[in-house]
């Protein structure tokens, strides 16, 4: 049986549902290989000319996943949960199920595999990355990512209707679960840009969804491979399916000893496909063949992130405060064959009407879990050849001894004198969980993504023009940018738990860029969630022609979080959409500049002391050694003058008699809300919703208020010896190099989250001086002290509400007056644009 959503010229089987198409209906991809390593050519009039004779529908190939089944790598029924009440991940964790050794074969044929298209959705790279099946879509979702209490477990969500209608991580979760994918600067790799889905619930009731995603974690796990023909893989493991003609490329797992050089350290087959333009009817063939590669060790992140053990996953599963595991990032180098770098470099081989000419089918290798830091599988040059064995804090012991079963009932060998000895004398075995002859299955009996649309790099503003050169695949983007931010945000939102609806973005986003612009930041991208909430608005209109493309870049990004409960439920997940935009942006734009952050609208970065512009204060930083620069976060809040009475929310009293107030429309937002109720320089518990600008070089992940991973943090023991340097186990970022701002003389973050009216309810009694408010029942009103003085022998104003918060004068006296000319400016040439 083979479920797909349809391309729109086949119509369903049944006029209710497409789910018993038969695998025929499903237009098929027909590959042939290139001639030849180097020989693949392009030409983009010969392309334009083959899509305006044989039109779109014959040249786009549609994206498709490919659906196989669990594999057969652990014992049933030996898992130990642990104690799913204890919310702490690393007590009571629960021991992994018992493994099958070695890893038994994947013996697949292609009719085994299960079929989802997705042409009806994305039909080009105008659509990307908009348009990829991340989720169902706008209106279209079955469960709702506030108090979520249904599962795929249980049956009330089915993980084929999910895989047709919008993602099909949850049917097969070695798929990465893709949110953004483009090429670099040079088109010698491809990045792609996914979001652990594992992370998505921690509910006592989603245990076995979470359980059944354990995969999202294992593809951060690198395996080594090494190549082999197909003569070689039908004597190591015959029972494998083959179509008995092809002469492809063929993997073996392999320990770090006997992989090839440039696998030893990979997780996905990267097969890349071209449309051929010089035949009579365009053909997609075959251009080459890659192995993934990571932007850095995912699993070596892990062991350097505490001095005891720690596991990239546990059967608990309740491993969300391992925040730097939330957010995926995979590349697959390009193969050096004739046009190919250059043409993407370009962007020539992506076609005026947005139709690609590249493809790239991703193919995850499968393999069982590693658990724990005794697992690990390192290179001697990375933690040296014995690696350090941490305390067992969770109580597994050596898992490679007392968790393991041989497959069959077969004895498992020790290594014999006919293998080269181990490159690491301890941590993970290769040998014994994989054996000598665990050939991976051909591409076309593998689970797999395919045709993923090979589009533009970021870097590149590529022109319909036909005759436009090649450009050689050779030259890294120069940093453009000092200082830029990224930006993820909707018109209109309901906060976490769906406790306050949000409508004012579009004011505060454009107040927002021209602050910032104006404080010295060369440029903005905005990644619009818009599309997750309505379809009748968008951000684009409100950012252009406003603004100019040199200034602000749009992003279209309409997936939804996964999970907006608030952070104390029991159900506490990630906000997938946010922390995805976020990676996106680094890994986009992080290349071309030095300096970034990403912040949310009610966020303002103010220079102070002696620094007139940003720019000024981070080449102040750089030149002081700091990588990155610490914002402390506190809440300020609405000043009394510019509010009014408000009484339409049923909290709100009455219109004799409002209860609340709101602010006056007119004001600036970092003019209403210049009143934080903590002076400078702010408490140490500030720093826990912190906020940070940071250089792109240094920093290689970021998640909203952390930098996750650094180049300190993946540097190597033999890397530190190279260096002259003391190499430790656990690596703390040192605070010459994250350092937190002074507040007074270099720069401050004033957070002016928006107070609704009905916060404010009370306000009288709440904000009267004297009064000791109950718990959750502060002032929520603003009442500045005279001059700041909070020393003084006057508390309270006239009316008798007591002083509670500090402005900020050199916001007030120097960046609001310059940021109502420039708004004033910006709205008189918005207007002359209009005549």
């Amino acid at each position: 049986e083979h479920l797909s959503t349809l391309i729109e010229s086949v119509p369903p089987t049944t006029s209710n549902s497409a789910a018993g198409a038969d695998v025929s209906d499903v237009k098929q991809t027909s590959t042939s290989d290139a001639s030849s390593p180097g020989s693949f050519r392009f030409d983009r009039k010969s392309a334009e000319t083959a899509l305006q004779t044989h039109g779109r529908d014959e040249i786009f190939q549609p994206l498709r996943a490919y659906i196989e089944k669990p594999l057969n790598d652990t014992v049933p029924n030996t898992i130990d949960k642990g104690n799913l009440d204890d919310k702490r991940p690393k007590i009571s964790a629960g021991r992994p199920a018992r493994w099958y050794v070695p890893l038994p074969l994947r013996e697949n044929a292609p009719d085994d595999l299960r079929v989802f298209e997705y042409g009806h959705k994305l039909r080009s790279c105008n659509d990307m990355p908009a348009k990829l099946p991340i989720d169902r879509g706008l209106g279209k979702h079955v469960a709702p990512n506030v108090n979520n209490r249904k599962t795929f477990s249980s049956g009330q969500l089915d993980k084929w209707e999910e895989a047709k209608e919008g993602s099909p991580v949850q049917a097969d979760p070695f798929l990465p679960w893709i949110h953004d994918m483009f090429p670099d600067s040079t088109g010698s790799v491809i990045h792609f840009i996914a979001q652990n889905k594992r992370r998505c619930n921690t509910g006592k009731i989603h245990w076995e969804d979470i359980h059944a995603l354990e995969p999202q974690v294992t593809i951060m796990q690198p395996v080594s491979v090494k190549r082999i023909d197909e003569k070689t893989a039908q004597q190591l493991a015959p029972s494998l399916w083959s179509d008995g003609k092809s002469s492809d490329q063929r993997y073996r797992l392999a320990p770090h000893e006997e992989a090839d050089a440039d696998a030893m350290f990979t997780r996905f087959i990267c097969r890349f496909k071209a449309m051929d333009y010089s035949k009579s009817t365009p053909q997609l063939i075959t251009v080459g063949e890659t192995l993934s590669t990571y932007p850095y060790n995912y699993e070596f992140v892990n062991y350097r992130k505490e001095v005891a053990d720690l596991s990239m996953l546990t059967p608990k599963g309740k491993d969300n405060a391992m925040f730097w595991q939330a957010q995926q990032r995979f590349d697959c180098p390009v193969p050096d064959n004739g046009d190919l770098r250059s043409m993407i470099a370009s962007g020539e081989g992506v076609l005026s009407d947005g139709t690609p000419s590249v493809y790239i089918d991703f193919v995850p290798i499968r393999t069982a879990p590693r658990y724990g830091k005794r697992m690990s599988y390192f290179t001697p040059d990375m933690a040296g050849e014995m690696i350090p064995e941490p305390t067992d804090n969770l109580g597994w012991g050596d898992l490679m001894k007392s968790n393991i079963v041989p497959a069959n009932g077969k004895l498992v060998k020790n290594i014999s004198d006919d293998h080269p000895p181990r490159l690491v004398k301890n941590g993970f075995d290769a040998r014994l969980f994989w054996g000598d002859n665990h050939v991976i299955p051909r591409i076309e009996a593998s689970g797999r993504w395919e045709n993923l649309p090979v589009c533009t790099s970021p870097t590149n503003k590529v022109g319909k023009d036909d005759d436009k050169t090649l450009v050689e695949g050779d030259k890294p983007a120069e940093k453009n940018h000092k200082l830029a931010a990224c930006l993820w945000a909707s018109a209109s939102f309901k906060t976490r738990g769906d406790a306050q609806a949000v409508s004012d973005t579009t004011s505060r986003l454009i107040e927002w860029i021209e602050f910032h612009l104006l404080v010295g930041f060369d440029h903005i991208y905005v990644y619009d969630n818009t599309g997750a909430h309505t379809d009748e608005v968008s951000l684009e209109s409100t950012l252009f022609p406003r603004f100019l493309d040199s200034e602000v870049t749009y992003i279209d990004w309409p997936c939804r979080t996964c999970n907006n409960n608030i952070p104390a439920h029991e159900n506490t997940g990630e906000r997938s959409s946010q922390y995805a935009a976020e990676n996106s942006c680094r890994a986009r734009y992080g290349p071309t500049t030095e300096w970034m952050a990403s912040f949310d609208t009610d966020e303002y970065l103010i220079p102070m002391g002696r620094f007139n512009s940003m720019r000024e204060v981070v080449d102040d930083a750089a030149n002081s050694g700091a990588q990155i620069l610490t914002f402390k976060s506190t809440r300020a809040a609405p000043q009394r003058q510019y509010m009014k009475p408000f009484h339409e929310h049923y909290d709100c009293g009455t219109e004799s008699n409002p209860g609340c107030l709101s602010v006056e429309p007119g004001h600036l937002f970092a003019e209403v809300y210049n009143c934080d109720f903590e002076a400078p320089p702010k408490p140490g518990w500030a720093e826990r919703a912190k906020k940070q600008l940071y250089r792109s070089q240094y920093v290689l992940a970021h998640y909203v208020h952390y930098a996750t991973v650094t180049q300190g943090l993946v540097e190597t023991i033999d890397e530190a010896k190279e260096a002259d340097h003391k190499w430790d186990i656990h690596f703390r970022e040192s605070r010459e190099r994250d350092h937190v701002t002074d507040e007074i003389n270099q720069a401050v973050m004033l957070h002016t989250k928006t107070t609704v009216p009905d916060y404010t309810k009370e306000w009288k009694e709440r904000c009267a001086f004297g009064v000791v408010p109950g718990h959750g029942k502060n002032c929520r009103v603003g009442f500045p002290w005279p001059s700041n003085d909070d020393k003084g022998e006057v508390k309270a104003t006239p009316e008798g509400y007591g002083y509670n918060c500090f402005t900020n004068v050199k916001l007030s006296e120097v960046w609001i007056p310059k940021l109502r000319d420039a708004m004033e400016k910006r709205n008189t040439r918005v207007a002359s644009l209009k005549r």
